[in-house]
C-alpha cells in the first residue's frame, strides 16, 4: 500500500510585533524589495511590489518624505515657540514697565480711579487681580501639554545645560499631574525620533531637571570629541510613575 504524503499546513505572519515605526519600515522595504526581486513566487501580487515601493518612499524620501515634513514642522514649532514667547514677554514688559505707570500717573486723584483702572483691565493692589489666572493644568484641558527643550547651553567646555519648558506657558512649570522632568540622553549615533528610540539606540537616563534646566557634565576625550550628545525631556506621570508626553530631540556637539 502506498504511503499517504501528509500536507503540512502553513501559516504566514508578517512579524512587525516589538518593531517601532523605524523598524516597521525597514521591513516593510525589504520585503517590497524580496518581491519585487522574486515576481516569479505570487505572479498575481496585488497591490504590486513596485506600488507599495513607492508608498513608502513617500515615507521615507529625505528631502520630500513624509518622515522629512515630519522633523522640519516639529523644528518650526520649536522656533515658533520661542519667538512667541520672546514676543509675548516684550509686549508684557511695555504693559507693566510703560503702560502701567502712565495709567497710574493719569488716574490718580480721580474719583472714578478705581472705575478706570477695572475698565482697562489693570488689578488694584490688596483689593483685585483684574483677572482669574489659570493653572498649568486647566491650559492643559485644551491642549497637548508635554516639555519642550528650548535650549541648550554649551558654552562651558565638558558640559550642556539643558533648559526645558512647558509648550502651552513657556514657562518651566508642568502641569499637576506630571510628579517630575526627566532628561535622556543619546551619544552619537542617528537622531531620535522618540525615547523608544533613543534607549533602541543605546541611550538612556541622565537624571531630573530642577526648575526647569538640567546639566549634564561629562569628560570629553577622544572617543567623544565632536560627537553629537541628543536630549529629550520626559514628563513622569504623579499616577503611574511612569513617562507621559516627551519632547522632541535636540542635540549638542561634546566639546
Amino acid at each position: 500500500m502506498a504511503k499517504k504524503l501528509l500536507e503540512k499546513k502553513l501559516i504566514l505572519t508578517a512579524d512587525f510585533t516589538g518593531l517601532d515605526l523605524e523598524g516597521r519600515l525597514e521591513k516593510e522595504t525589504n520585503m517590497a524589495k524580496a518581491q519585487a526581486d522574486n515576481p516569479t513566487i505570487v505572479p498575481a501580487l496585488s497591490p504590486t511590489a513596485a506600488v507599495v515601493q513607492a508608498d513608502i518612499v513617500a515615507i521615507t524620501d529625505p528631502h520630500t518624505g513624509l518622515l522629512h515634513q515630519r522633523a522640519a514642522a516639529k523644528a518650526l514649532e520649536e522656533s515658533l515657540t520661542v519667538q512667541i514667547n520672546k514676543a509675548e514677554k516684550a509686549i508684557r514688559s511695555i504693559i507693566v514697565s510703560q503702560w502701567m505707570p502712565e495709567t497710574q500717573t493719569a488716574i490718580t486723584g480721580n474719583i472714578n480711579a478705581e472705575s478706570y483702572a477695572t475698565t482697562l483691565q489693570f488689578g488694584i493692589k490688596g483689593q483685585t487681580t483684574g483677572h482669574t489666572p489659570l493653572t498649568v493644568a486647566e491650559l492643559a484641558k485644551s491642549v497637548a501639554s508635554a516639555p519642550v527643550i528650548v535650549r541648550i547651553d554649551f558654552s562651558v567646555h565638558g558640559q550642556h545645560i539643558i533648559h526645558v519648558h512647558n509648550n502651552i506657558t513657556g514657562k518651566i512649570g508642568h502641569p499637576t499631574d506630571v510628579e517630575r522632568i526627566d532628561i535622556y540622553g543619546q551619544t552619537g549615533g542617528a537622531d531620535p525620533a522618540n525615547l523608544a528610540a533613543l534607549i533602541a539606540n543605546g541611550g538612556g537616563w541622565l537624571g531630573s531637571c530642577k526648575r526647569g534646566k538640567f546639566v549634564n557634565t561629562f569628560t570629553v576625550s577622544a572617543a567623544n570629541t565632536g560627537k553629537v550628545e541628543y536630549y529629550i525631556a520626559v514628563y513622569i506621570e504623579k499616577a503611574t510613575k511612569k513617562p507621559g508626553a516627551q519632547s522632541v530631540a535636540e542635540s549638542a556637539t561634546i566639546e
